[in-house]
């Protein structure tokens, strides 16, 4: 009958196309199967295969001898692994030993920004750790800033459990800068301690001297350090209106994992803060 348009075979195209596809699949899924099987299971497998054949129509000896090959070329990938692996960790823990007593910056497995020295190195699930304890500290940074040459001092305070302000002290020791771009335009405080709520830190001018004025708030109590970038001008008008208690001072400590450093130096402009309090 005129009109008439005959069907065509794109149903079973895609049929067979999908089904090729679903071969595939299984094929790719099969083989990652056979590859990925170890030396134990693949003797199982050929365990079980002796038990289960016909006692009629037993394996000949020229597939026996393929099998026993294939087991040695498992047992001997098995076993290269296993001493690559030994190397490398072997590897790790040297260079990781290395550099107990170094100054390190990186990034700590409870990802906080860490600046300070080695004191020893564990080893956790096969990798090695390095451990540092620091003390809070102020260092200049290389990077953009703003700071001018100068000598500053810093305070650092926030309320204890009763609301009482206490805080680090670092007006014994200022810090001194030469304002040269992407070398020391910028100050960071190290170690900072957790506490339980936000934390301010205020900061002298560039001579020393004059009212500590606010540069900043560190909001999360658990975060260990601060990078101080303003000029004199770009201070706040905050001031501290009293005096605080000095924080009991304790060392701060992070776990490293090696391939977490980002530089080694040995240690440079540090200074750390005194033990009394003072007046803004």
């Amino acid at each position: 009958m005129a009109g008439v348009v005959a069907p065509t075979t794109s149903s079973s195209s895609s049929a067979s196309s999908s089904s090729t596809g679903t071969s595939s699949s299984s094929d790719s899924g099969t083989t990652d199967a056979i590859n990925n099987l170890d030396l134990g299971s693949f003797l199982t497998l050929m365990i079980k295969e002796l038990q289960n054949q016909d006692p009629l129509n037993p394996m000949d000896n020229s597939q026996m001898l393929t099998q026993l090959s294939e087991i040695r070329q498992v047992g001997s990938t098995d076993k290269l692994t296993s001493t690559l692996n030994s190397v490398l960790l072997g590897q790790n823990i040297s260079s990781a030993t290395n550099l107990i007593g170094a100054n390190i910056t990186a990034l700590s497995d409870d990802n906080q920004q860490v600046s300070g020295v080695v004191d020893k190195v564990s080893i956790a699930d096969g990798t090695p750790k390095l451990h540092v304890a620091s003390y809070p500290s102020l260092g200049t940074v290389a990077g953009s800033g703003d700071i001018t040459a100068g000598s500053y001092k810093y305070q650092v305070v926030w309320q204890d459990s009763t609301g009482a302000p206490i805080g680090l002290d670092f007006s014994d020791h200022p810090i001194s800068t030469t304002g040269s771009p992407n070398q020391d335009s910028a100050i960071q405080i190290n170690n900072l301690p957790q506490t339980s709520g936000p934390k301010y830190v205020y900061r002298s001018d560039a001579s020393g001297n004059g009212p500590y004025r606010l540069i900043g708030e560190v909001t999360d109590g658990g975060q260990s350090s601060f990078v101080d970038k303003l000029s004199d001008s770009e201070r706040g008008e905050a001031q501290l209106a009293q005096n605080f208690q000095p924080a009991t001072i304790t060392s701060r400590s992070y776990d490293v994992t090696l391939s977490n450093v980002s530089g080694i130096e040995p240690q440079g402009n540090v200074s750390t803060p005194s033990s009394t309090s003072s007046s803004p």
